[in-house]
């Protein structure tokens, strides 16, 4: 038993390490991906000095990269196709946090897998075998669905921020365009000026048409991308407008008050649901005290008056 356990507590060391490594190498390649790709462009960086630019590096990451890189591509090749196309998509609505791709969250929800039951049986269900079966069923369920569930929160998070933006940005947009801009140097000016999640989109767009690609593509990719509805109308109506000469002004305007309505319509449905979810907690934790209040003087009294008829 005690080498099964030791067997256990090393693995979930491992599992642990492992994890928190990963993590760290996600978060570095975020903050230095300029950084990376300026240095790929030097003429000094060949293949000669690779080995040592390997050598450079901490014994820690040369332990663990190799592994970590190989047991990535085994997970993602067993992944299924379409829940590879689905996990793409959650991490494109959530904008890639820290830099995540595909193959990392599956290498982390695999560890979180592995290393949460393992966890919670050697801290709460060792002494007892049938307890720490049931244990390691609920938090490998647990496990299975905390990664996901995390990553949609992030995702639907993300669309709320920018569908309660983007009537602003469009007034900011409205602006510019009527100010004499184009509509390219319009959105520019609102990436210079505002911050957030749509920002973001917006800055993307920009840097795809710089490099060539077509204005209605890129605009249609990001609309696909965040997967938010007003957005998506607000996108098709300015290639609509694109195509048949009208002006972008006018249809700025129009989506930024549509926009500005629909939030006011939602804005009241929710106050009109404000007093329905306030029901529940009256009930269970202010009206028994309302009775205990109330009534309790009564009720005791009738309780005495009873016991002193019986004498």
């Amino acid at each position: 038993m005690s080498s099964l356990l030791n067997v256990a507590i090393s693995f979930i060391f491992i599992s642990i390490t492992s994890l928190v490594y990963w993590l760290g190498i996600t978060w570095i390649a975020g903050k230095k991906q300029l950084k990376t790709r300026l240095e790929r462009l030097k003429p000094a960086i060949s293949l000669y000095n690779q080995p040592e630019m390997d050598l450079a590096k901490p014994l820690f990451i040369r332990l663990f990269e190799p592994v970590i890189i190989k047991l990535s591509g085994i997970i993602f090749r067993l992944t299924p196709q379409n829940m590879r196309a689905q996990i793409e998509r959650l991490l494109e609505s959530a904008g890639n946090p820290g830099n995540l791709k595909m193959k990392d969250y599956l290498v982390i929800k695999m560890l979180v897998m592995i290393g949460l039951p393992l966890l919670v049986y050697l801290l709460f269900g060792a002494s007892n075998l049938p307890m720490g079966l049931m244990t390691i069923i609920a938090s490998f369920l647990l496990a299975l669905i905390l990664p996901g569930f995390i990553l949609k929160r992030l995702a639907t998070a993300r669309q709320l921020k920018i569908t309660d933006s983007l009537p602003d940005n469009l007034d900011l947009l409205t602006v510019s365009v009527e100010a004499g801009l184009g509509f390219d140097q319009a959105l520019l000016k609102l990436v210079e000026k505002t911050k957030g999640p749509l920002t973001e989109e917006f800055k993307r767009v920009l840097s795809e048409i710089r490099i060539g690609k077509p204005r209605r593509e890129s605009l249609r990719e990001m609309s696909i991308r965040t997967g938010v509805e007003d957005l998506q109308n607000f996108v098709v109506a300015i290639i609509q407008a694109d195509q048949l000469g009208v002006s972008i002004g006018n249809v700025l305007r129009i989506q930024s008050k549509q926009l500005r309505q629909k939030r006011r319509l939602k804005a009241e449905e929710r106050a009109q649901k404000a007093p329905i979810k306030m029901l529940i907690p009256m009930i269970v934790f202010i009206f028994p005290c309302l009775f205990i209040i109330l009534l309790g003087p009564g009720i005791l009294q009738l309780i005495d008056n009873f016991v002193n008829m019986k004498r």
